[in-house]
């Protein structure tokens, strides 16, 4: 078979750089990271996936890539993976709710009870639909809050992910050493601030997720 110009050795010698910067971070999968209760929450998924998918012209499309006005680490996260190989081809995200009245809609599908739920302030908080075709992924990132604190400033932030589609082949998400699948719509679960974490779908069907970041409640 021609090897058609591929060294294995190129993407370990790429790999020693995100490696080097996680062991300097003291960052191992040989420490369990134990996560905050799951909660499972009743959404209105099949109203939610609709909405998206009549709102497809509405969403912003884009890859995981270096964006100069994020956080100096961030930016060097996300220039890592690229050296690594990911790019539009292979990390392209589908989002919703940038737009502010998307943001409201979203809110609206969910509901007083559900933040409540959460411990979130609804009128401080920033949701995204989000969707990963087969293929896509967002690779292993800490989240800086940008968007957020740009919008609202510094406080006690917390995110949470939460399903939207059902699980389905090769739908995942990975948060430090905890690796999560088999889940039902509504399955809610905080991603810990600073905590490395990615999310793929390597199956057939879109995969949906809400992020939900905001403050937490008094």
């Amino acid at each position: 078979m021609e090897n058609m110009g591929y060294s294995t050795m190129n993407i370990y010698e790429k790999r020693d750089h995100f490696q080097k910067y996680l062991d300097d971070k003291g960052v191992s999968l040989k420490d369990h990271l134990e996560l905050p209760p799951v909660m499972q929450l009743d959404i209105p998924y099949k109203d939610i996936i609709a909405w998206a998918e009549d709102n497809i012209d509405k969403a912003v499309v884009k890859a995981y890539e270096p964006r100069p006005f994020v956080p100096d680490d961030s930016l060097r996260q996300a220039v890592m993976v690229q050296h690594l190989g990911y790019n539009k081809h292979n990390c392209t995200e589908i989002n919703w709710g940038i737009e502010v009245d998307d943001d409201a809609q979203l809110k609206d599908f969910l509901g007083d009870e559900f933040f409540n739920d959460i411990n979130l302030n609804r009128n401080t908080c920033m949701v995204r639909l989000l969707r990963y075709d087969p293929g896509h992924c967002i690779p292993m990132h800490t989240d800086s809050y940008n968007g957020f604190k740009e919008r609202f400033g510094e406080g006690n932030v917390k995110r949470f992910f939460v399903a939207v589609s059902p699980w389905d082949w090769g739908h995942f998400l990975q948060l430090h050493d905890n690796m999560i699948h088999h889940w039902a719509p509504g399955y809610t679960v905080e991603v810990p601030n600073d905590v490395f974490h990615l999310s793929g779908n390597c199956g057939i069907n879109p995969k949906y997720t809400l992020t939900i970041t905001g403050f937490v409640n008094d």
